[in-house]
């Protein structure tokens, strides 16, 4: 590289490490911002973002209308343990205000950058289940504990005048295969002569948010099936217009809803209306936390069209998920509750990593005993994809010596068309032609592993099982692997590991193209460095390790004998060399043209075109028919008789 070109890689590096930089300090700023706002005692502020505190909820009671909390009545919180098989996974914390699970405990899933464990609906003021008549007027009702065991717990309350509702909470404890769940069933009694339109209310999710600043953000939202499509739904649904304020709340009429809910990267909440419950009218209401980056969200769901009068009952039921989104038991909830793993906006992408993601847990079974088992999976998979793509890489490894053997010779066309790249692309493609070559198939092991990568990079995304566990020097693979600080920029070791393998495999790859194209290349490790160096670094050990075996692959193919680099010499049919016949003027048997042939053909075609229409085409010569062409235009085909 000359000096210029290493003046633009240097100036680029710096551009990005200030950058980096400058976002440490801001996102530093807004958490000393955030501190001191959640530590301040004022109270009253009608400002329309959260300026109080982060526990402050956006779907908090606001109309006075709301039925209050009676002062003298204290809420006495009731547990309920859910499992998969003898592991206890959860604990659900009901309460009385509102009949529903004020916060939900992920048993063994430890908070990031802090002490405890993940809880849901923890920023919410109102419980998961509660009613509400809008997004701002969600119930505060006082529910009397009416009947508890060791999997069900029961709720009575008013209301409204005259409107008694039971709310029974059932759990259904879960396997390895078998999501554990919550059936909510809620009886509505009126009195006589009062009439009630169920349709006035809707059932609540309870909210979700990012559990930390950091975290996959753009992953966090509410989300809806419907009609046999799935909808992930993030904050800009709530942004307005240039000249409007941000909506607070968005309404969706589906078709034949299946399911609805909220989630973060790797929790969910999630309703499946059963059949006595079945509605189509959505709201979802989201607001920005103080710290100017998360949402928080909540979903409501109108009850059923449906009226009762006096002294009348009626029932309606759900199935109720909450809990880590695990990809072999998310699909046990619902025909298409798998898609909750939001793994891809693109199916094709959704597909690979659902397919990941269970060859990862599958390998990991392997090493279940390893505390590295799944830095051990990870380290696995990646050679299994690698040894697949073996052959492609073989292939295009040796296409691209035979490119780099054409050098000198294109070296001297370029000189020799310099002023007529029309002509110059030309040749090029009969040069192609000619020799065999297919520029092509260098690049078709990137354009395999383009999917793959993709695949990846979205289960690492929303794999759960990747929170708290450690490889190595690495204490969660869900994590960047800090190890310290240098200058006030975090040290991460595998970012560095995976751009100095890929630096070195560049290095043993045969150099082809120009030198704009070859610059392009060589900053290539330096993007996918700057791109991974925060985020988990189970997509570095992946990268690195496909760096590393990728080397190997490479340093096999050049301990093969060299392609050789020859003119193409036409055969016939019959197998001999026949470079005398062209087999396309075959009147019988056309050959199939290739590619290349084709390419260059479409290229003389351009190029004669234009030289037409700037009135510089050669005449052609007619040239009169030979005996043999007079003999081929007379051949008749046989009939039989």
């Amino acid at each position: 590289m000359d000096r210029k070109g290493w003046t633009i890689l240097i100036l680029c590096s710096i551009g990005l490490v200030l950058n980096y930089k400058l976002g440490v300090d801001n996102s530093a700023k807004n958490r000393a911002n955030q501190e001191k706002v959640e530590g301040a005692t004022e109270s009253g502020a009608d400002d329309k973002s959260i300026t109080a505190s982060d526990n402050i909820a956006p779907n908090a009671t606001t109309d006075a209308s709301a039925t209050p909390v009676a002062p003298e009545k204290e809420d006495q919180p009731y547990d309920l343990i859910a499992k998969r098989g003898d592991l206890e996974i959860a604990r659900y914390t009901f309460t009385n205000v509102g009949g529903g699970i004020k916060q939900a405990e992920m048993l063994g899933e430890n908070k990031v950058f802090e002490e405890g464990l993940v809880t849901l609906n923890e920023r919410s003021e109102t419980a998961i289940g509660a009613l509400a008549k809008s997004y701002k007027d969600i119930e505060q009702t006082f529910y009397e504990r009416i009947e508890q065991t060791k999997n069900s717990v029961k709720y009575q309350g008013q209301l409204e005048d005259g409107v008694t509702v039971i709310k029974s909470w059932t759990l259904e404890n879960g396997n390895e295969d078998q999501a554990a769940k919550l059936k909510l069933v809620i009886t509505i009694k009126t009195a006589a002569g009062k009439s009630f339109d169920l349709d006035d209310y809707s059932i609540t999710t309870g909210s979700s948010v990012a559990l930390f600043e950091k975290e996959q953000v753009n992953l966090s939202g509410w989300f809806y099936y419907e009609d046999g499509d799935y909808e992930h739904e993030e904050s800009s649904n709530f942004s307005g217009g240039m000249f409007s304020d941000k909506k607070p709340v968005d309404s969706v009429e589906t078709e034949n809803l299946e399911y609805f809910g909220v989630d973060s990267q790797f929790f969910s909440t999630s309703f499946f209306p059963l059949a006595d419950a079945k509605s189509n009218n959505l709201w979802a209401a989201g607001e920005k936390l103080s710290d100017g980056k998360r949402w928080r969200y909540n979903v409501g769901l109108e009850l059923p069209k449906k009226s009762i009068g006096g002294d009348q009952t009626t029932s309606i039921s759900y199935d109720v998920y909450v809990g880590p989104k695990l990809n072999k038991t998310m699909g046990s909830l619902s025909k298409n509750s798998d898609d909750i793993m939001n793994f891809s906006s693109l199916s094709a992408f959704a597909w690979i990593s659902s397919k990941m993601n269970q060859a990862l847990n599958g390998i990991q079974g392997w090493f279940a005993s390893s505390p590295w088992s799944w830095g051990f999976a990870i380290v696995l998979l990646t050679i299994f994809i690698r040894i697949i793509i073996w052959p492609l890489h073989n292939k295009s490894t040796r296409t691209m010596k035979r490119m780099s053997k054409l050098q000198p010779i294109m070296k001297e066309m370029r000189e020799k068309y310099k002023e007529n790249p029309q002509k110059l692309n030309q040749e090029t493609m009969k040069l192609y032609r000619e020799y065999g070559v297919n520029p092509m198939g260098g690049c078709l092991p990137m354009l395999v592993q383009i999917p793959i990568f993709f695949g990846v990079f979205n289960m690492i995304n929303a794999a759960v099982e990747l929170r708290g566990q450690s490889f190595m020097w690495v204490k969660d693979l869900s994590q960047p692997d800090k190890i310290g600080e240098f200058m006030g920029l975090d040290i991460n070791i595998l970012p560095i590991l995976m751009a100095v393998t890929m630096v070195l495999q560049m290095r043993m790859t045969p150099t082809t193209g120009d030198k704009l194209q070859r610059r392009i290349f060589m900053l290539m490790p330096l993007m996918f460095f700057f791109f991974c160096y925060n985020y988990a670094a189970a997509l570095a050990l992946y990268w690195t390790t496909q760096n590393i075996v990728s080397i190997g692959q490479t340093w096999l193919t050049h301990r093969m004998p060299e392609p050789e680099l020859e003119k193409k010499v036409a055969r016939s049919r019959k197998g001999g060399k026949g470079g005398a016949i062209d087999l396309e003027v075959d009147p019988e048997k056309p050959r199939k043209k290739g590619f290349m042939e084709r390419m260059a053909e479409k290229m003389e075609q351009i190029h004669e075109e234009r030289e037409a229409a700037s009135g510089n085409a050669p005449v052609k010569k007619k040239t009169a028919p030979t005996t043999a062409t007079k003999k081929a235009k007379r051949r008749t085909p046989k009939t039989g008789g």
